[in-house]
């Protein structure tokens, strides 16, 4: 019983304790449950988060975060499930002025072009992002429940975020590291 628990036992409560370690504190899966990131992610897929990345660095335009929503965001997208987590691409950092236009996202007044990113059918501005918040929108940004919606305040707190998406894992097909 002894050799049974020191070779079979142990290192799976080891292995299965590393991993509840490691999903806390560094990366965490999460499903995908809606389309507004199509084509980057589509909707089903199982992304792996990072959450040590901003402890790191700051965050930058153009990278994909998975954050807790705001009220507004919630209420906007009729989300009632408060805990579970949005995915969008960071567009505008605190200080940017974003606009959306011509079927086209300027920052700033230059082009913030997102390779594949479908083409907006709306028109916004967003006289300035304030300090300590980002503005978010899907890569689907015809089909996206994000910024561009969210009333009466359309933006993200920086402490909100979780972590940066990093890889599709699922499935299988779907396999990439997401930029």
């Amino acid at each position: 019983m002894r050799r049974l628990f020191k070779d079979a036992i142990l290192p799976v409560a080891v292995a299965v304790a590393l991993a509840f370690v490691i999903q806390a504190a560094v990366a965490k899966p999460y499903e995908i449950p809606t389309g507004s990131m199509v084509p980057t992610i589509q909707n089903d897929d199982r992304i792996i988060a990072n959450r040590v990345i901003y402890r790191i660095r700051d965050i930058e335009r153009g990278d994909i975060i998975v954050f807790n929503p705001t009220e507004s965001a919630r209420r906007s997208c009729g989300e009632t499930q408060g805990n579970i987590p949005f995915v969008k691409r960071v567009i505008g950092l605190g200080g940017d002025r974003v606009e959306v236009r011509d079927k086209k996202t300027f920052v700033n007044g230059e082009e913030f072009v997102v390779e594949r990113a479908v083409e907006p059918n709306y028109e916004m501005s967003w006289s300035q992002v304030p300090e300590g918040q980002l503005l978010v929108l899907g890569d689907n940004r015809a089909g996206s429940c994000d910024s561009h919606q969210w009333s009466p305040d359309p933006f993200v707190p920086e402490d909100e975020v979780i972590g940066q998406a990093e890889v599709t894992y699922w499935p299988p097909n779907s396999l990439k590291f997401l930029e």
